[in-house]
């Protein structure tokens, strides 16, 4: 985006570029430009909070009027998914054998998370919750991609699985009492969940694979950064 903001600037068209990567604005220098301190995939702040949102649009816009160029600002606020809540309970669930059993216990609070909400963000593999949390521990136990959709290849719904996993464990974390940060509902998902535990060690698995892919798979697209050992 900052690329483009250069090639807009040039037909005479003002932009500005927000950023979650300092460095990367700090290199390219788009003509204006407001960093945030947010979350990758959240420009504009966490979900469900319209003030936050407004707050960085209105100083996003209020960059329009400088003429000094290139001109780099940070937002004038912190992320306040960062900042803990004490308040703040993890899903009540034992300890389980399976990710499916994991998934079960979990329902009634990702159902409650769901009419709370009205929404969800599960559903990008267009398979049951059950099915994939089956189809994981599958893999796990069996270090065989399985095929559940003709359509789609092992390797590739392994990866929709886990961003349907992750989400419906964090929409499942959000129903218990106040706000928790991304910061505590990440600790608990990577960190006290059977899911979590599989995955770091899915992940060392396929490090160690002959097939680069599935190395590829481990080393970019399991477990984030701040999770991984």
């Amino acid at each position: 985006m900052s690329a483009i903001a250069h090639w807009l600037e040039q037909a005479g068209i003002s932009t500005v570029v927000i950023g979650l990567v300092k460095s990367h604005l700090e290199k390219i220098r788009p003509p204006r430009a407001l960093w945030v301190p947010f979350e990758l995939g959240r420009p504009l702040g966490p979900p469900s909070d319209p003030q936050m949102q407004r707050e960085v649009l209105e100083q996003a816009l209020r960059l329009v009027e400088t003429t000094n160029k290139p001109t780099l600002v940070d937002f004038d606020s912190d992320d306040p998914r960062f900042i803990e809540d004490t308040q703040w309970q993890a899903p009540d669930i034992e300890e389980h054998q399976s990710i499916l059993d994991e998934c079960t216990a979990l329902k009634p609070y990702y159902q409650r998370e769901c009419v709370d909400k009205s929404r969800t963000t599960v559903g990008i593999a267009k398979v049951s919750i059950n099915e994939l949390a089956t189809l994981v521990d599958d893999i796990y136990r069996k270090d065989e991609f399985i095929v559940i959709r003709s359509d789609i290849s092992g390797r590739l719904m392994f990866r929709l699985a886990i961003d349907d996993l992750k989400a419906y464990y964090i929409e499942s974390a959000l129903a218990g009492p106040g706000n928790p940060s991304s910061l505590q509902i990440h600790n608990w998902l990577w960190k006290k969940t059977l899911l979590g535990s599989r995955m770091r060690e899915l992940r060392h698995r396929f490090m160690k694979s002959d097939d680069a892919k599935i190395r590829d798979l481990g080393i970019k697209f399991i477990v984030p950064h701040l999770w991984r050992d």
